[in-house]
């Protein structure tokens, strides 16, 4: 038996044990630091001993959470053979029952592969495979939606698609799909098609019997009933940190007194600070030698903010998804242990830092409490201090909460009492989520009909691709290289191109489309980089999608492989540390 010394994991793994077929979809809510991701391949190997899958798949939602957790806990647990090695750059190394996990599922370093979208190779090291011809895959959600929706990565342009070894491999996969707040985080379009795709999934999963387990630290009451109307017949099973071991209908309730020791033991000051105050009361925490954490909503705020921080420059670091990765592995380090971190929502999830302090704007509350799970994460009797920025078109609710409730314990779901003082437990601040949890039922139809038939014919799929703009899951995506042609020019070798870049919405050229100097298809053929150029290049979705595919038929004629497909920035338009503003 894998013992974690985590009750809840344990839990979930006995339960495993005990099962003669996959009849339920797992669901485990537990807090952060907690070590949901450390348990998944617990998971997978169980499902793999017992008989029911043959490969596992780790899915993610976000890029920066695939990298980490591929290089820091994967790669290292088949390339590192004791548990006091980590890889540079990896704060801690994977845990002996990670290794023993991927042992018991004969995982050698070869067996490891990662999938995400644009990009070369991470950091120039490791085994992409785009197929998940692997036995370990570390996927991001929108590589997984697209092969399991019948649409190979890899062929998204091509007038054939050749499905069926990814969909294969998924059939016989144990699936872990972690940090499912993040689907529903906001109310837009892409949340909507993100639930229609969880629906489909899970209701695949259950007709197949193809294990899936989900696991995440901020679901609230109607998002988990949601998640149960969806399971049929109520084939589901919530595993759920408590202060009480029962079992009721379909929740099985696990309390783990050796965490509770851990995290109660933090004492928690809340507050509410003007969005005017925010820079003044963060700067007064650096200035006592605090280490501070602030997320704010958007980029333009975050930078404002940033800029604003009265503390040496060397001191603070700035994180947001419009940094090229140079900068972006730049920050990520830095972050470590500089005084002032500021960052947008990207940080949330899976990123393992430990602060003193934390701000957040007060608009979301699953994300408030990711963020205030990052203060005061590895310590005992540590004093932690947490702040609702109030803001602009925020939520008047929480705000009005958090004022009558002071006394919050951000790392403990349910509420209790010590030394006489009643402690909310941080499940209060979620059912105050206002986040519709909406399906977009065109996206549930079209899912439905891609994954249904046996067999599909390719122009099928295209149609459907052409309808959605290329774009299944979320809004357009696009690359950006942010050194202006000159820098293109100079570059040498791979790595320098692929440093200088960055992936955002294909929105931000049609945005900052004065700063579009061109599109450019970068192949890399015998050792050399061949570069092609399309000047005045249109930033339409379809006709972008039309450039993307000319790319691949580039790379295909001097036979090489594509590294970079997108937009050249002009120079002057980005700023080191800074980002495109």
């Amino acid at each position: 038996m894998l013992l974690t010394n985590r009750a809840l994991i344990d839990s979930v793994s006995n339960y495993i044990d005990r099962l003669d077929v996959v009849d339920r979809v797992i669901v485990i809510e537990a807090p952060t630091g907690y070590g949901k991701s450390v348990g998944a391949p617990i998971v997978g190997a169980l499902s793999y001993k017992k008989g029911f899958s043959h490969n596992f798949i780790h899915v993610l939602p976000l890029r920066a959470i695939v990298e980490d957790l591929y290089l820091c806990k994967y790669l290292a647990a088949v390339r590192h053979s004791t548990a006091g090695d980590s890889p540079v750059g990896c704060r801690v190394p994977p845990p002996n029952v990670f290794r023993d996990a991927l042992k018991i599922m004969g995982v050698v370093e070869g067996d490891v592969a990662y999938q995400m979208g644009l990009d070369y190779m991470i950091k120039g090291i490791g085994v992409k495979e785009p197929t998940y011809d692997a036995k370990v895959v570390i996927s991001t959600l929108d590589s997984f939606a697209y092969n399991f929706l019948r649409v190979p990565v890899t062929e998204v342009f091509r007038e054939v698609k050749h499905y069926a070894i990814p969909r294969a491999r998924i059939f016989t996969s144990s699936i872990f799909l972690d940090e499912i707040h993040i689907l529903n985080r906001f109310d837009d379009e892409s949340s909507g098609k993100s639930l229609a795709f969880l629906k489909v999934l899970l209701e695949f999963s259950l007709k197949t019997s193809t294990p899936l387990t989900m696991a995440t630290a901020t679901l609230w009451r109607k998002f988990r009933e949601t998640i149960a109307s969806w399971c049929s017949e109520g084939r589901v099973v919530f595993f759920t940190l408590s202060n009480r071991d029962e079992k009721s209908g379909s929740t099985i309730y696990v309390r783990d007194r050796e965490f509770e020791d851990t995290v109660k033991s933090i004492k928690w000051r809340t507050g509410i600070v003007e969005e005017g105050d925010l820079v003044l009361k963060a700067t007064e925490h650096a200035e006592c030698g605090e280490r501070v954490l602030i997320v704010r909503d958007t980029i333009d705020c975050a930078v404002h903010t940033f800029s604003k921080i009265n503390v040496d420059p060397s001191k603070k670091t700035l994180i947001h998804s419009r940094l090229c990765l140079r900068d972006r592995e730049n920050a990520v380090e830095r972050a470590r242990t500089t005084k002032v971190v500021v960052a947008t929502p990207i940080i949330e999830a899976g990123v393992d830092w430990d602060f003193d302090v934390g701000f957040r704007d007060a608009t979301n509350a699953p994300s408030m409490v990711q963020v205030f799970g990052r203060v005061c994460r590895n310590r005992k009797d540590c004093e932690a201090s947490v702040y609702l920025v109030k803001v602009d078109g925020g939520s008047s609710s929480l705000v009005e909460y958090i004022s009558m409730n002071r006394y919050i314990d951000w790392r403990v779901p349910y509420s209790y009492t010590r030394n006489g003082v009643e402690f909310k437990g941080y499940s209060e601040v979620l059912e105050r989520s206002a986040t519709p949890i909406h399906v977009d039922p065109r996206s549930e139809s079209v899912f439905r009909a891609l994954t249904a038939p046996l067999f599909l014919p390719s122009s099928y799929i295209r149609v459907a691709l052409e309808t959605a703009g290329y774009n299944i899951l979320k809004e357009p995506l696009a690359q950006f290289y942010v050194y202006g042609r000159t820098g293109l020019e100079r570059s040498r070798d791979v790595s320098d191109i692929i440093l200088g870049t960055f992936t955002y919405t294909l929105k931000l050229a049609q945005d900052r489309s004065q700063c579009i100097d061109s599109f450019a298809c970068v192949v890399y053929r015998e050792g050399e980089l061949v570069v092609d150029y399309v000047a005045g290049a249109s930033t339409n979705t379809m006709e972008y999608a039309q450039l993307y595919k000319k790319c691949i038929e580039f790379s295909s004629r001097n036979r090489g492989r594509p590294i970079f497909i997108g937009f050249v920035l002009r120079e002057g338009c980005y700023r080191d540390g800074v980002g495109l503003l």
